[in-house]
């Protein structure tokens, strides 16, 4: 089915960024082909080769968040990272175990979460699944017809003083970068946590966590990274670390006469054998992007997007979601290369399936995994085509997608 030289358009980066440099094919084949060593769990010359390789890893992450290594956690995913924060300070909050144990409720009066409408299900689901033991209340921020949220409704919330703020730093729908500045500042000042969602930019955005004053922030290693699918990073505050108890417990390569969890330290959160040949991989993309500077990337894949928007502005039929009148990438900075359709006469699924068999074009159908935001959008019937482009795209695979959308659309 994969064959070499395999010909086809592929913009569907905001899945998972394709293809990868080649030095992660490499750096992974490398490992699996003359080492395969786990992480912590030997000793010798081929183990500390490995050690060194993922605490680098952890080290370059740290740099590039303004962090400290050691408020670094290695993931298996965006959503494993959200799960961790989200379901770990929960835990923690409520006693959750304790309280499993004598079925019963922890608390009278449901913590306050706030979140917005624009999140991914990865936040959604656990949130919901904690207000429906009822040991939580959410409150949803609206957003408008682009994706942007509403925060007009926030201080009379953080006057509640919620446990935490949930917000995703892009929309993975629109595109739209979500201004956090002061977030952090009004959120600490009511002794709110904030969690933010950077599943979509970190990579693709310059992001210092000093400067938002966030909490926790969580990202995949498969998208803007340009790493290997399996692989996710968490930064957890260190003075917020001991309110995240750990979801599982195991192998950590250290304190092993011990039954307790370990207490401090990454470690506490990476039971279990990683992701070694995905984790070299994302090291080899990190280590890539050192002599390829962000903004040259940045602009020509804004400059790409723009020619996209425009031109499916001639097919017949078309509506562009979240249109502002004007081409919204003449500054990168305010929405990732993201462009959402609905065509006239063909639901998206169909539409999908229609350009890849026609042309080998590969995009995205349906709602995304982010359900309450195509209310605000307009889409929730059918949901959204959506085309989303990564560093290697070119002005060829724009021009394929519009000849064979035109073709398409005569049908």
């Amino acid at each position: 089915m994969f064959t070499k030289g395999s010909n086809f358009v592929y913009l569907d980066n905001a899945a998972t960024s394709w293809p990868k440099p080649t030095s992660v094919a490499a750096a992974m084949h490398e490992y699996m082909t003359h080492c395969g060593i786990g992480f912590g769990r030997s000793s010798g010359r081929q183990a500390e080769f490995v050690s060194g390789k993922i605490e680098s890893l952890r080290r370059n992450l740290a740099v590039m968040l303004n962090a400290s290594a050691d408020e670094i956690i290695l993931t298996n995913s965006a959503t494993d990272g959200l799960n961790l924060v989200i379901q770990g300070l929960l835990l923690n909050q409520f006693g959750a175990k304790t309280c499993l144990a004598r079925n019963e409720s922890p608390r009278t009066t449901p913590a306050l979460v706030i979140t917005t409408q624009i999140e991914h299900n990865s936040v959604l689901r656990p949130l919901h699944a904690w207000e429906q033991k009822g040991w939580i209340r959410v409150a949803t921020l609206p957003c408008d017809a682009m994706g942007q949220v509403i925060w007009d409704e926030l201080g009379q919330l953080l006057r509640q003083q919620p446990l935490m703020l949930c917000v995703s730093h892009a929309s993975n729908v629109t595109g739209v970068i979500q201004s956090l500045d002061l977030l952090g500042e009004r959120c600490r000042s009511a002794g709110t946590m904030l969690l933010i969602d950077a599943a979509q930019t970190l990579g693709c955005l310059d992001i210092d966590v000093q400067k938002i004053g966030c909490d926790f922030l969580i990202a995949s290693g498969h998208k803007g990274l340009l790493g290997p699918l399996g692989t996710g990073v968490a930064f957890l505050r260190r003075d917020q670390q001991e309110r995240i108890d750990s979801l599982r417990l195991g192998g950590t390569g250290s304190r092993t006469t011990k039954l307790a969890e370990e207490l401090v330290g990454p470690m506490k959160w990476e039971a279990g054998n990683a992701n070694v040949p995905g984790l070299i991989g994302l090291a080899a993309a990190i280590d890539e992007r050192t002599g390829n500077p962000r903004g040259a990337r940045q602009q020509a894949v804004a400059e790409l997007a723009s020619k996209l928007w425009l031109g499916v502005e001639s097919v017949d039929g078309v509506t562009r979601i979240a249109d502002p009148g004007e081409d919204p990438f003449r500054q990168s900075e305010a929405r990732l290369p993201i462009v959402n359709i609905m065509v006239e006469g063909w639901d998206a699924a169909s539409l999908a399936i229609a350009l890849e068999s026609a042309a080998g074009v590969v995009t995205r159908a349906g709602y995304h995994c982010a359900p309450l935001i195509h209310s605000a959008l307009g889409t929730s019937e059918s949901g959204t085509l959506r085309c989303s482009l990564g560093p290697y795209n070119t002005a060829r695979d724009i021009e394929v997608l519009l000849e064979t959308l035109e073709k398409v659309c005569r049908f």
